[in-house]
């Protein structure tokens, strides 16, 4: 058992994603009740607060989503099991910290306001799992349903949101405060080192740390996503199972061409697509795929598609996915990256991150004069 009374690490590029403190993740998990029913292993205690096993999986869990979402080159990196599993109990123990000193403040957390939490949760399951609107009885039945599988009443649950909405509260009221606004010559010089990244001269960009290096880079990716050149395509997907036999794979292209000949004739594509693709999200949109910029699809999709013209039909094409037949329904040239178009974003990147970084300092104030075991390690060792 390791024993710590020391600032802990609160690493803002892996307790949080893209800049926010993810308080709200806490409130979606139904499970973990305010007082544990059963003895069950530990894998840390903050003071007097016990961290569970379960608590410690469903963390690791939901943060393995949103990086998924939000970072996907993240899973890439050798070390990103080991990251993920210590981001998930820094995030625990920084959240019990959090709540204990919220509740040593005694914030008030208003009927109304907890109400309006509950509600936030609730609405999440008003919808079936395949995106259909459900009644009001059938969603409060799915809400019920997900409380008794994780073994918590409704009052455990409610008491819940009200402790994580005093965190809110807390964190609101003590760190908002705290942070600044970014001056417009702050603001441009991270404009400056955005188009330094956009131009691949990342390596001229001087005085920033590994972690502000990483989020600008984050950042600038999004920018050359919404400013590149882009292309509105719809597809029709004959799939081809992974180990499909030779028989299979020539019956499945013998399709694509069928397919292919019949839109030169009198079908249309959104129809053909609902009727006869093989990838049911995009089927039911008519073969819809949004918006693509280079590299966002399988390499030989995306050579063929940048080759269309606008209103044309693609021959079937190859991927690992099976045979894809696209339609080119737009296409938009890159756009320049202008400051005035985008000052009032990298305005609010930069106050998140002020906030991140007065949030980081405040829990590790508060890891100064906490005891906190780690039980984890020694699980695992």
């Amino acid at each position: 058992m390791k024993t710590i009374n020391k600032p802990g690490t609160f690493s803002r590029a892996r307790a949080k994603v893209r800049g926010k403190f993810l308080l709200v993740s806490a409130l979606c998990a139904l499970a973990a009740p305010a007082q544990a029913k059963v003895v069950e292993e530990l894998a840390a205690r903050v003071n007097n607060e016990a961290v569970t096993i379960s608590d410690y999986q469903r963390a690791k869990e939901a943060l393995t989503e949103q990086y998924a979402a939000a970072m996907p080159d993240f899973f890439k990196q050798k070390d990103a099991a080991a990251q993920l599993e210590k981001a998930a109990l820094d995030k625990l123990v920084d959240e019990a910290l959090l709540r204990q000193k919220a509740e040593s403040l005694k914030i008030k957390v208003y009927e109304r306001e907890l109400e309006t939490g509950v509600a936030e949760i609730r609405k999440r399951f008003s919808r079936s799992p395949d995106g259909g609107q459900l009644s009001t009885e059938k969603a409060e039945e799915a809400f019920r349903g997900e409380l008794k599988k994780e073994g918590v009443t409704l009052e455990e649950f409610r008491e819940r949101i009200r402790r994580q909405l005093m965190v809110q509260k807390l964190v609101q009221e003590t760190i908002k405060t705290r942070a600044k606004m970014p001056g417009d010559a702050e603001t441009k010089a991270y404009f400056d080192n955005i188009i330094l990244v956009l131009k691949g001269e990342e390596a001229s960009i001087k005085g920033l740390d590994a972690e502000a290096m990483q989020d600008l880079l984050a950042v600038a990716g999004k920018f050359k996503e919404i400013t590149a050149e882009r292309l509105h395509l719809r597809h029709i997907l004959v799939k081809l199972k992974e180990g499909a036999t030779p028989e299979e794979k020539k019956a499945a292209q013998e399709k694509a061409l069928a397919l292919r000949k019949n839109l030169d004739g009198s079908l249309d594509f959104d129809e053909a697509a609902v009727k006869n693709s093989e990838d049911q999200e995009s089927a039911q949109r008519g073969g819809d795929l949004g918006y693509v910029v280079k590299g966002m699809l399988p390499p030989e999709v995306d050579t063929e598609a940048f080759k269309l013209q606008v209103g044309e039909n693609s021959q079937p094409v190859e991927s690992k996915f099976g045979w894809h037949i696209l339609r080119l329904e737009e296409k938009r040239a890159a756009q320049k990256l202008r400051y005035e178009a985008v000052k009032e974003d990298l305005e609010q990147v930069l106050a998140q991150n002020s906030f991140a970084a007065e949030l980081g300092a405040y829990i590790k104030e508060l890891h100064k004069d906490a005891k906190i075991q780690i039980f984890i390690g020694e699980k695992e060792k």
